[in-house]
């Protein structure tokens, strides 16, 4: 009961300080990304190797506020991605696409005509397809955590955010039990995402 209050308190707080912050920036724009790619297997796995993949899209609205109207270093991005993802193992690769809604927490400090960043927050997403297919026992829902950095060149109307983020999946690839009932296999996919956005500011 107290941590659901605590917890609505802290939403409260949130949402009060961005209904009323005086500093609003409203961005909206289009990333591309190349993926370092790979799945941590528990027990290890010796020959599973990280693939690379550039066919990573994102559209992404940012909206930038102050905090008690004070610090302008808040803000937040919600977006729509398509990743390809996957691992090498014995040779033989395997990918999949994976349609993501990544909620991050993006912190920035302003300097000249650039900022710098630092993201911190997370996603929900659903693998939507797979090379050979997908099995009974694979798990189709994703979600985990997204943390990272990077570079804005700000040349009104237009952004520039240069990013590296790594991003883990708390959401086993399968079914720990798929193989034997007494030894389980975890499959958490990562990632390693170097991005370029191009943003429009969309108020003056």
């Amino acid at each position: 009961m107290i941590r659901k209050f605590l917890t609505a308190v802290l939403v409260f707080i949130f949402i009060s300080n961005v209904v009323s912050a005086q500093m609003r920036e409203h961005m909206v724009g289009f990333k591309a990304a190349y993926n370092i790619s790979g799945v941590d297997f528990t027990p290890e796995l010796l020959e599973v190797k990280d693939i690379k993949s550039i066919s990573n899209y994102s559209v992404v609205y940012t909206f930038y506020h102050d905090l008690w109207k004070t610090m302008p270093y808040f803000g937040f991005q919600l977006g729509l991605s398509s990743q390809e993802q996957g691992y090498s193992i014995g040779g033989v690769e395997k990918r999949m696409t994976v349609w993501e809604v990544p909620f991050v927490s993006q912190f920035h400090i302003d300097f000249w005509h650039m900022r710098l960043l630092a993201n911190l927050g997370g996603f929900a997403g659903y693998r939507s397809d797979k090379t050979g297919g997908f099995e009974d026992t694979d798990y189709k829902i994703d979600y985990g955590f997204i943390a990272g950095g990077g570079l804005a060149f700000v040349l009104k109307p237009f952004e520039l955010h240069l990013e590296g983020n790594y991003q883990y999946s708390l959401s086993s690839l399968y079914d720990a039990r798929r193989v034997s009932t007494t030894e389980l296999e975890y499959a958490y996919p990562r990632q390693l995402l170097f991005s370029a956005a191009l943003y429009i500011h969309l108020n003056k």
